[in-house]
């Protein structure tokens, strides 16, 4: 039952991520199919690794320690996805910039969702 609940969480957190990411990197010019197929494959190789690794170390370590985590792991997925923006990408912004962007919105408006879906 356990293991369903953290498959249906990393699920609804990628989710959740690539629609709010695929929408601000639209917003911040990033609009060719494959600039989009770029921002969707950068999230799948990002978030279902860091939500992992947070859930284990809720559970291994505790609850709080989720929060320890949380920050430097943002950062080494904003310099990841920068690094596959500026290898991938044509555009005008700073690839970290619209990396840090896109990853501060689906943080904020994605833990927003969260809580009033109450889930």
């Amino acid at each position: 039952m356990i293991a369903h609940r953290i498959v249906t969480n990393l699920a609804v957190c990628l989710a959740l991520t690539v629609v709010i990411e695929a929408a601000a990197a639209f917003i911040c010019g990033v609009r060719t199919r494959r600039g989009q197929f770029t921002v969707l494959l950068a999230n799948i190789i990002t978030n279902p690794l860091m939500n992992s690794i947070l859930t284990a170390v809720s559970f291994l370590i505790s609850p709080a320690a989720y929060y320890y985590f949380l920050v430097p792991l943002e950062i080494a997925v904003v310099l990841a996805e920068g690094l596959i923006y500026k290898k991938t990408l044509r555009i005008k912004m700073n690839p970290f910039l619209l990396s840090l962007i896109l990853n501060v919105c689906s943080y904020f408006i994605g833990t927003l969702i969260l809580k009033l879906l109450k889930f």
